[in-house]
């Protein structure tokens, strides 16, 4: 006979059982959230984080792992649809300093009144690609077609179309800063003359011999054809040719330089002093055979000496500007797989993370 429950005990009974009907509605709740959250889970952690991981931050501006992707995609294609093959482990090193020092003249801009207008970054697009001379965008046919192929080409390097904008305007902003800088190169400079003697034993003999010969004012070409060990000298008779100061700042001195009686420390038609070439382990000997005042700059040597004035300007301000890298062995590594996945040349080699990570170190040791 059942015992005969009392309300209370009817009304615990009752709370009892909704408790187990939370409780197990709430499990399943849960397992039902964990499932469909798991997709968005393993996105976060295997693309959404990873990608957006700082790489390199310029001032305020940030650039993640996928931005540096982006970058170094963009010119290995560029590279690769004119038959170069790209290295991604040495390319990351000098993409992550190209890219603060795009920045670097991208926030100098101002400074210098420079700006970039959209024509000049589809120009800069088809220069790159090889195949300015065959689009005139003022064409509409023309224009239609560089659209179609600027569409490929972005789709095929998976760039969305306001990253390329960016990736080129800033590399333009590059290029008007040096060719700004170069403004301040004086185009009329004293230029000296110049010719090489490399020897592997600088014997006293020998070396009396030359500068005999030198002295009674032989041909230096015939002289330096008969004692210089270079492996050029057939074809250049060991001449440099016209330098102007900046071309070998490592001899600017003895080439150019003058003691403090004002005695020039090379003077016309005599030896220098001995020079180790690091490569050979050969000794250098140097000839002034003239000297002017004022020479014309070549294009090579301006364009150098433009290189070297913009070299200089980043470097100076980079001590001044917030950079930070965030490139390690890890970050590395996730960078090149990506990379690599875009190539549409087969690799000639296997890239070496300890050989490459060498050069993470001497970027971040900067």
């Amino acid at each position: 006979m059942s015992q005969s429950l009392s309300r209370n005990n009817i009304l615990e009974q009752l709370r009892i059982k909704r408790n187990k009907r939370f409780r197990l509605a709430s499990i399943v709740t849960v397992l039902i959230t964990f499932t469909l959250l798991l997709p968005v889970l393993q996105y976060s952690l295997n693309v959404y984080i990873p990608y957006n991981k700082t790489a390199l931050r310029v001032e305020e501006s940030v650039f993640t792992r996928k931005d540096v992707v982006d970058f170094v995609r963009f010119n290995q294609r560029l590279s690769e649809e004119q038959g170069v093959q790209f290295n991604p482990g040495s390319s990351l090193f000098e993409s992550l300093q190209l890219i603060a020092e795009n920045e670097i003249a991208y926030l100098s801009a101002a400074q210098y009144g420079l700006t970039v207008e959209q024509w000049e970054i589809d120009e800069a697009f088809f220069i790159r690609l090889g195949i300015y001379d065959d689009i005139d965008l003022s064409l509409g046919e023309d224009k239609r077609a560089f659209q179609e192929q600027k569409i490929q080409f972005l789709n095929e390097v998976q760039l969305d179309d306001e990253t390329y904008q960016d990736i080129v305007r800033k590399g333009i902003f590059r290029e008007k800063l040096r060719r700004e800088l170069s403004r301040e190169i004086p185009l009329i400079q004293p230029h000296a003359e110049v010719y090489k003697i490399l020897v592997s034993d600088a014997q006293p003999t020998m070396l009396s011999d030359i500068e005999r010969r030198i002295q009674i004012g032989e041909n230096l070409e015939e002289i330096i054809s008969r004692f210089s060990e270079d492996p050029e000298v057939q074809k250049n008779k060991g001449s440099l040719g016209w330098i102007p100061v900046g071309i070998y700042p490592t001899l600017d001195n003895i080439l150019f330089g003058r003691d403090e009686n004002e005695k020039r420390n090379l003077d016309l038609r005599e030896l220098s002093e001995p020079y180790i070439n690091q490569e050979s382990d050969l000794l250098e000997f140097y000839i002034i055979s003239d000297l002017t005042e004022a020479r014309e700059l070549s294009d090579e040597h301006m364009e150098q000496l433009s290189n070297d004035a913009l070299t200089q300007f980043l470097s100076k301000k980079s001590l001044v500007v917030n950079i930070e890298y965030g490139l390690d062995n890890d970050t590395f590594n996730w960078i090149n797989s990506r990379v690599q996945i875009a190539s549409i040349l087969p690799s000639s080699s296997t890239i070496s993370d300890e050989d490459d990570m060498d050069g993470v170190d001497s970027i971040l040791n900067q």
